[in-house]
């Protein structure tokens, strides 16, 4: 069932699952069936905003959405929160549930984590998707990355729940992550109510470790094939960052989506969920 004005679906029906992975609780989606794909949220969302992926895919893939640790529904963890120590938790999650191979699909920070996955367990992954990704080319944009996690930082402290409450509030803030905000509010609230939830500390850490100069290195060494999916509009990973992510990695297809912002999943979901269909079959 369709929220009204927008193309977010309730799905899927059924409660969250969880499951503890070396004391770290992490709470997930699971649909579907067939080979695996594991769906990595952004910083600052949660797997909430993959639902219409999950309804789309769940088809011809047995979907895993987890919340990573600090983000949505999942307690944050007692070490540091970097790029890599999500990704060796990630694996975690895959060994706990028998996953052997999986397609991975990371949405901005956490197509990052992706990387890693894919570059240090590449008999894993067996296709990999990369959502709305860029890299710095040069030492001086990955200066103007840090000044922009310096920003994160001072947003972080500012925010109080109170927020999510002004609709003129959260309409300005959507208005950053959609080339057209969409005219459901609902959906608006629920993902602007994962931002403000964020544990602040597993935000500083792993936000910090976006500009790691790690990320070339892991880049340069993914095996799997790798579709890059860029958004024309998207002003919160730089479109001149996206074509050095396929420079970059081995085997890669760069596709953009035209007349889109950061959340294409959301924005512009049959374009979107038809490129993840035939890539991943």
């Amino acid at each position: 069932m369709s929220l009204p004005g927008s193309n977010i679906h309730t799905f899927p029906p059924k409660p969250m699952q969880q499951i503890n992975l070396a004391g770290n609780l992490v709470y997930y989606w699971h649909t579907g069936n067939n080979p695996p794909l594991i769906l990595l949220h952004g910083w600052g969302g949660s797997s909430r905003y993959w639902q219409t992926t999950m309804e789309r895919l769940s088809p011809m893939c047995s979907i895993y959405a987890p919340d990573l640790p600090g983000f949505g529904a999942s307690p944050p963890l007692g070490d540091v929160a970097s790029g890599q120590r999500l990704a060796a938790l990630v694996i975690d999650f895959a060994d706990a549930l028998g996953l052997d191979q999986f397609d991975l699909n990371g949405h901005s920070f956490c197509a990052g984590v992706a990387v890693y996955i894919a570059s240090r367990w590449p008999q894993r992954v067996r296709k990999l998707v990369l959502t709305c990704f860029s890299t710095f080319r040069n030492e001086r944009e990955r200066l103007i990355v840090d000044q922009i996690h310096r920003l994160m930082s001072l947003w972080l402290a500012l925010r109080h729940p109170w927020m999510g409450r002004l609709r003129p509030f959260y309409r300005a803030i959507a208005s950053r992550f959609f080339y057209r905000v969409p005219a459901d509010d609902a959906l608006l609230r629920e993902n602007f109510a994962d931002f403000l939830r964020m544990d602040k500390r597993t935000a500083l850490e792993s936000a910090a470790s976006a500009g790691s100069p790690a990320i070339t290195t892991a880049l340069r060494a993914v095996a799997a094939p790798t579709l890059l999916i860029g958004a024309r509009q998207d002003t919160i990973m730089p479109s001149p960052g996206v074509p050095e992510v396929a420079r970059l990695v081995p085997d890669c297809r760069l596709t953009w989506i035209e007349r889109c912002g950061h959340l294409p999943m959301i924005e512009r979901p049959n374009i979107y969920h038809r490129l993840l269909h035939e890539f991943l079959v």
